[in-house]
């Protein structure tokens, strides 16, 4: 990962987390029902942010939490984090 962190998303209100969209319910993205989070995940699809969002979660781990941030839980971001490093490694040699 770089030594520079991505900043923290500039939402606009138009994002469903913010309690836009078709029955959007901003509390779908910290809940702990599996209902709500693939709701929520579902919803992150059509985000206008999303790229942003998914940056700033895999550059700030503990502020991102257990929350969905990008469509992705944080399992999915841990192994993206592996992922990405295991890239970077490859391409320094």
């Amino acid at each position: 990962m770089s030594a520079r962190l991505a900043p923290f998303p500039r939402f606009t209100g138009t994002e469903p987390c913010q309690g836009q969209g078709p029955d959007a319910d901003p509390n779908w993205w910290t809940s702990s029902d599996n209902t709500d989070r693939v709701a929520a995940e579902l919803s992150c699809l059509i985000c206008p942010t999303r790229e942003a969002c998914l940056a700033w979660a895999l550059d700030h781990p503990t502020e991102a939490g257990d929350a969905i941030w990008a469509g992705t839980t944080r399992k999915r971001r841990t192994q993206l984090r592996r992922e990405f490093a295991r890239t970077a490694a490859k391409e320094s040699t």
